[in-house]
């Protein structure tokens, strides 16, 4: 009876996800949807929501006899609702779908996650209330901080100081300094630079209207990268210096900027890969996994051999092998979903990461204040290259870069990070709307 409710299971779930996608290509595409359509596709993106977290939970309690799932799928519920709560009350969102997405994230991270570690699961879950205070708070401060562009140095001086603490003191993971350990909880300060970082780069430009705009926030991103290359933490640095090039695209639109930013990064790569032995594992490990599948290939082997199994509509949830990946609640729990829910499911998912990206981009398209709209194209970018970086290591499309999935993969750093720029997206018309909020675009 259990193995009939679990295979009759991946119909309805599969159906739940398809629905949410095609409402998410409907609001990406049909931009002048009057507001009672509106109201309709997201009514049933939230139906959506619930149905496939309850269907999934239901389904795990079967598998695994836990009542803890069924406690905690109520708790999960009831936060769902909080969340949107809030975020339609501290402000008007300048976009429900992006919500909706962030809400659907966040159900696969908890079935995932309480299918592969229950205590990890109930851990995402209170990072998931802590962040919802945070990113409450964070907001809370930037309606306060009147011509914020200004702080363009203070910005600078707090990504700096917080990734030179963890390049002296900071704890070793897999072979990169990562995180510092507070009090007994693992804090990965990288994840919250992400956001000075890109005020930063944003202040410089607003604030200096010549060559010292370009100047400093060059000098800047590259102070930045040179530490997390000191801690090894290269994932990040990456993502730092792809946002950067983009970031001053957007700003200078000029292509022969661009071209030597370009030439600058090969260089760079290439000075990577030959000074970093790490490197040179991964792309072995990329090139040709099963040729090195019992030592350095034997992750991204696991991942694809589970990507496989899976096909197109998955082994069905608990049905699967996840657990041989390695690191599988956090870097390649992108893998898992597909082994158990299907490759349909998985490419549904890729699409909805495509639309809130394009969401955000159009968010920031909005803003006529130039500073928050290069933070929010910054944060954008961020989220964008985070996605591709660790969809791409995990289907071997990329070399494996170390980078969480973005409101999934399990970590409390990660996921707070991803809540205060999701919060600053969301409410960033209120933000710059405020009266002494910067420059006009067309200053």
């Amino acid at each position: 009876m259990i193995s009939l409710i679990t295979s009759f299971s991946r119909i309805t779930i599969l159906i739940y996800i398809i629905i949410f996608t095609l409402a998410d290509i409907v609001q990406l595409f049909e931009l002048k949807l009057n507001d009672l359509v509106a109201n309709i596709v997201n009514t049933i993106q939230g139906m959506m929501i619930f149905l496939f977290l309850i269907n999934s939970s239901a389904v795990l309690y079967l598998q695994k006899e836990e009542p803890k799932i069924i406690l905690m799928a109520t708790f999960q519920i009831m936060f769902i609702i909080l969340l949107s709560i809030v975020l339609n009350n501290i402000t008007v969102p300048v976009s429900k779908a992006l919500i909706n997405n962030m809400l659907m994230f966040m159900c696969f991270s908890f079935v995932f996650l309480e299918r592969l570690n229950l205590d990890k699961s109930l851990k995402q879950l209170i990072f998931c209330v802590v962040a919802l205070v945070a990113g409450t708070g964070f907001i809370f401060l930037l309606q306060r901080i009147p011509n914020i562009a200004q702080y363009v140095f203070v910005f600078a001086a707090i990504g700096i100081v917080a990734l030179l603490l963890v390049c002296v003191v900071g704890k070793v993971e897999y072979g990169a300094k990562l995180s510092l350990s507070i009090g007994g909880i693992r804090v990965q300060p990288s994840e919250f630079v992400k956001i000075s970082y890109v005020m930063f780069i944003a202040g410089c430009i607003v604030t200096y209207k010549d060559y010292r705009g370009y100047l400093y926030s060059t000098i800047g991103a590259g102070i930045h990268a040179m530490i997390l290359v000191l801690s090894r933490d290269l994932g990040t640095a990456l993502i730092l210096l792809v946002t950067y090039m983009f970031l001053t695209f957007i700003a200078y639109k000029n292509y022969i900027l661009l071209s030597i930013e370009l030439g600058g990064a090969v260089m760079a790569g290439f000075i990577a890969y030959n000074a970093f032995p790490h490197i040179q594992t991964r792309f072995i490990a990329w090139s040709d996994p099963l040729s090195v599948v019992n030592d350095q290939g034997y992750q991204i082997a696991q991942s694809l051999f589970a990507i496989g199994t899976g096909g197109w509509f998955g082994t069905g949830l608990c049905k699967g092998l996840p657990n041989k990946i390695p690191v599988v609640t956090t870097d390649f729990i992108f893998a898992a979903i597909s082994e158990e829910m299907g490759a349909v499911i998985a490419i549904c998912l890729i699409i909805m990461y495509m639309c809130t990206a394009v969401i955000m981009f159009n968010c920031a398209y909005k803003c006529t204040n130039s500073f928050y709209m290069l933070v929010i194209s910054g944060l954008a970018i961020i989220f964008a290259i985070q996605t591709i970086l660790n969809i791409g290591g995990v289907i071997k499309f990329i070399p494996s870069t170390g980078v969480t999935l973005p409101l999934i993969s399990n970590g409390g750093s990660s996921l707070l990070s991803m809540f205060m720029i999701i919060f600053t997206i969301e409410c960033s018309e209120d933000l710059w709307l405020q009266p002494d909020r910067g420059h006009s675009r067309y200053e």
